[in-house]
C-alpha cells in the first residue's frame, strides 16, 4: 500500500533545546495512529511540522507525494486541530467553517455534514467566543475534518468534552479511517489511544523510541492482581506504595503490581501480616506498559 506520509530524519530545535532528533516513520492510508509521549517529548512540534505551519531544521516530510519541508503550507488534503488554531471569535460557527471551506477549496455543502458529525448543529449560528470550551473543541475538530480529506491531525481531541461527546469523537475517528483517511491522534489518555489506534508512535525526549502496532508495545507486559481479604485491600495498597512498589488498583480496589514485582510484593505483605490469597496474572494495558518504560 502506498504511504500517505513519510517523515525522514526530521530534527528541530528551539535555541539550545532539541525538540525532535532524527525522527523517521511512515503512515499508510486508512489507519488510526496514536502519538504519545511525556510532556516535552516533541509531540506538538511534530504535529505543527506535519500540519505545515512549522518547518523542520533538517529532514524531509513527504505528504501525498509532495515534499512539504520547504513549502509554504502542507497543501490540500491535510486538516489539523492543534494548539493555537486561529479562528474568528466574533464570527458564528457556520461563518468560520464556511470561510475555511472556501480557503481550502472544499464544497460548502460539506459544512453542514461536519457540524452534524461533531454535534454542533444547534450552535451553528452562535458566535465562537460565546461557546463553551467543549464546543470550541468541537469546532476545531470540524475544521480538521472539513479540510483533512486525506490526513487528519488531532491534538488532545477529547479535552473539554463530556462523556457523550467523547463517544461521538471515538465513533467519528473510526468512521474517518473507514473512509480511507489517515488519523494521527495525540493524547495523554492512553485508554483512548489503545481502543482507537492500530498503530503507535512513541516519542521520548525528541526521539522516536517505538513505531509499530499498538499491540506490540502493550502486549509484552504482565501485571499481577494481588487478592487479599477484603478488609486488608486498602492497607495492602498503602503498604506497597510506601515501600516503593509501583502499585495500581483494579475495579475492586485490589492492588495491582508489575508481574516481575509480584513475588517481592507478596513477601512484603506477608511480613506485615497480610496474606495474599491469589496472584492473578493479566496482560498490561498500554498505559501500564508506557508508565513502566518512561
Amino acid at each position: 500500500m502506498r504511504e500517505l506520509c513519510t517523515v525522514d530524519g526530521v530534527s528541530h530545535s528551539y535555541g539550545p533545546r532539541t525538540a525532535l532528533e532524527n525522527v523517521s516513520f511512515s503512515l499508510r492510508p486508512g489507519t488510526v495512529v496514536g502519538l504519545v509521549g511525556a510532556n516535552g517529548s516533541g509531540k506538538s512540534t511534530l504535529l505543527r511540522i506535519l500540519a505545515g505551519v512549522q518547518r523542520p531544521d533538517s529532514g524531509r516530510v513527504v505528504q501525498f507525494g509532495r515534499d512539504i519541508s520547504t513549502a509554504e503550507s502542507a497543501g490540500g488534503g491535510v486538516g489539523a486541530a492543534t494548539d493555537g488554531m486561529a479562528l474568528w471569535p466574533a464570527w458564528s460557527v457556520r461563518r468560520n467553517l464556511g470561510y475555511v471551506a472556501r480557503l481550502a477549496g472544499v464544497p460548502l455543502d460539506d459544512v453542514a455534514a461536519v457540524t452534524e458529525a461533531v454535534g454542533i448543529v444547534a450552535e451553528a449560528r452562535t458566535r465562537l467566543r460565546r461557546l463553551s470550551l467543549g464546543n470550541r473543541q468541537r469546532v476545531a475538530l470540524a475544521v480538521a475534518i472539513l479540510v483533512g480529506t486525506g490526513f487528519v491531525l488531532l491534538d488532545e481531541p477529547m479535552n473539554g468534552l463530556d462523556p457523550d461527546a467523547r463517544q461521538r469523537v471515538r465513533a467519528l475517528v473510526t468512521r474517518l479511517s473507514g473512509q480511507g483517511r489517515t488519523v494521527l491522534l495525540s493524547s495523554h489518555d492512553l485508554n483512548d489511544v489503545e481502543s482507537l489506534c492500530g498503530e503507535l508512535l512513541v516519542l521520548d525526549q525528541g526521539r522516536l523510541v517505538f513505531g509499530g502496532p499498538t499491540g506490540e508495545f502493550a502486549g509484552t507486559g504482565r501485571m499481577a492482581v494481588l487478592r487479599t481479604e477484603p478488609g486488608d485491600t486498602e492497607r495492602a495498597r498503602v503498604l506497597l506504595t510506601g515501600a516503593g512498589v509501583r502499585c495500581r488498583r483494579d475495579s475492586t480496589g485490589a492492588p495491582v503490581v508489575f508481574g516481575r514485582d509480584a513475588a517481592a510484593a507478596t513477601r512484603l505483605l506477608g511480613e506485615a501480616g497480610i496474606g495474599v490469597l491469589a496472584s492473578e496474572e493479566r496482560h498490561a494495558t498500554l498505559e501500564e506498559s508506557f508508565h513502566d518504560r518512561y
